[in-house]
């Protein structure tokens, strides 16, 4: 009897720790992680006013974003329907995107990215992949609502020539276990080079840690040193979901600096000023959709390269995904 449990209980370690190498493995070539495409639509020529929205769009599931409830087909498909109607409507320049879906069993394996971007008639996108995953097995319970298969990430669609493509990936969460980061995504910075007429745009699409402080905080600062690194030379725009509010929020939880490095450097704006952001605090929030009640995506510029215009959240997005998108119009000096 001893050896039969011995037996079984040594089956089962040897089946959790084959999960793990096999769940916790990529599926893709990771040499293809960070790619420029090609839509075939026309190019846009430069024009004085430029347009760019950061969104979030939570690979499009709404509210469910990571509740662990059943989602049919129709969930996806009748919000990228919503999305393409309004964001063409809008026809910005530029789309920066946060938690796209290239080939993931939770969004039914529809290429979210390649998708939009047809739709909407961008002229190229260049993607950073983030999380690459055989299987993971999250929401923990039931099994049946787990992701499974995973190739997520980062994505800039552009209606002008996308130069060149990369990213930085940021460190993992500091106080996660090994096998939680094994399962975990990749933070990362991405940055985009963008032909505007004779300028050279550098957008920069960034999605920070969500549940640990002071890695964020961490990831904040690298970000922070590469965007100066490149707005001294170049008009740059920094923008996605820095999982963060404000520091002049009225509710602040605890005392951040992730925002606050930006705007204490008196050379780079942010598409919703403190001002304008306190006349109407909620006006401004971006998460959730359900209930907004706090702010976390932003739009930063350097001031001597790019003047802003306009900006505002795109409110009319609705539950499309549990994040608000965030738009400015602006010109280069």
């Amino acid at each position: 009897m001893k050896k039969i449990l011995l037996t079984l209980l040594a089956l089962l370690v040897l089946s959790i720790v084959t999960f793990y190498f096999w769940g916790s493995s990529n599926f893709s070539d990771d040499d293809k992680y960070d790619q420029i495409v090609n839509y075939n639509n026309e190019l846009k020529s430069s024009s004085d006013t430029l347009s760019i929205l950061t969104y979030n769009i939570g690979y499009l599931s709404g509210m469910t974003n990571n509740l662990a409830v059943d989602r049919k087909q129709s969930l996806f498909t009748d919000n990228f329907d919503r999305s393409v109607r309004i964001l063409d409507s809008a026809n910005y320049d530029f789309i920066g995107l946060q938690e796209v879906d290239f080939f993931s069993s939770r969004s039914y394996n529809i290429n979210q990215f390649d998708s939009l971007g047809n739709y909407l008639n961008y002229y190229q996108g260049a993607y950073a992949v983030n999380w690459d995953k055989s299987y993971v097995p999250f929401p923990y319970l039931p099994v049946r609502n787990h992701f499974g298969k995973m190739l997520s990430g980062q994505g800039i669609l552009s209606k002008m020539q996308i130069l060149s493509n990369e990213f930085i990936t940021l460190r993992k969460p500091i106080s996660a276990p090994f096998y939680y980061n094994a399962f975990y995504l990749d933070r990362l910075l991405q940055i985009t080079k963008v032909q505007v007429g004779s300028d050279t745009l550098i957008i920069m699409n960034v999605h920070l840690e969500a549940f640990d402080k002071e890695t964020r905080e961490l990831q904040a600062k690298k970000v922070y040193n590469i965007y100066k690194s490149y707005s001294s030379d170049y008009p740059t725009l920094l923008i996605g979901d820095f999982n963060s509010r404000p520091p002049f929020a009225s509710d602040i939880v605890e005392e951040e600096i992730t925002i606050g490095l930006f705007l204490i450097d008196p050379n780079i704006g942010e598409a919703i000023e403190k001002d304008r952001y306190l006349e109407s605090e909620a006006k401004y929030f971006t998460f959730n959709t359900d209930k907004p009640y706090e702010r976390l995506d932003y739009i930063f510029y350097n001031k001597n390269k790019i003047s802003k215009i306009d900006s505002d959240v795109l409110r009319v997005a609705g539950d499309i995904s549990d994040h608000l998108p965030v738009w400015m119009t602006f010109s280069l000096k």
